[in-house]
């Protein structure tokens, strides 16, 4: 008995590591494409890994791999509208884009209004939206978006503000 259960554990444990070899790129694409920040999408990606592992049970074994894509698709989506839901600790507030480039003690809210005021309207406008704690598929339903199109959006967004900052500061410590 102890040996059939070890060999069930035991397979349920290579299971679930050729599941994960075989999917972690898509689960952590998945997870950065839904996530604000690195850390945001790292810590939904340990969440996913959880809920792989512990609902790897309901997913058959003669499963094609389509079949387990769909699967494994329906554990992520379950996982991160369970982290959109989930109410909010004060300082658990992801961060945004705009707000990496804050990294020093010394940056404050006002360099990421002064930056974000150097944006155009349509731009301000989204990063409104995100600051104002709407997820990203709230603003892309909201502005008839398909979710990846907002992504590029805001990732071009970080990208600009970036630029806005080596402009404004880099020649000043020249």
């Amino acid at each position: 008995m102890c040996d059939t259960h070890h060999d069930i554990q035991a397979e349920r444990n290579e299971r679930y590591l050729s599941l994960l070899r075989t999917f972690r790129r898509h689960i952590e694409h998945y997870c950065i494409a839904h996530s604000n920040c690195r850390e945001d999408a790292e810590d939904l990606m340990q969440e996913v890994f959880i809920a792989v592992w512990q609902t790897i049970d309901t997913l058959r074994r003669d499963s094609s791999p389509p079949q387990v894509n769909r699967w494994l698709h329906k554990v992520m989506r379950t996982v991160f509208i369970r982290q959109i839901r989930r109410p909010r600790v004060q300082g658990d507030t992801p961060l945004s884009e705009a707000e990496h480039i804050a990294d020093e003690p010394d940056h404050d809210a006002a360099l990421v209004e002064e930056l974000v005021a150097h944006l155009p309207d349509d731009d301000r406008q989204l990063l409104q939206l995100r600051f104002n704690g709407y997820s990203n598929i709230e603003i892309a339903s909201q502005l008839g978006l398909k979710e990846n199109t907002l992504n590029k959006r805001m990732s071009r967004i970080a990208t600009k503000l970036k630029e806005i900052y080596n402009q404004l500061y880099e020649t000043e410590q020249h």
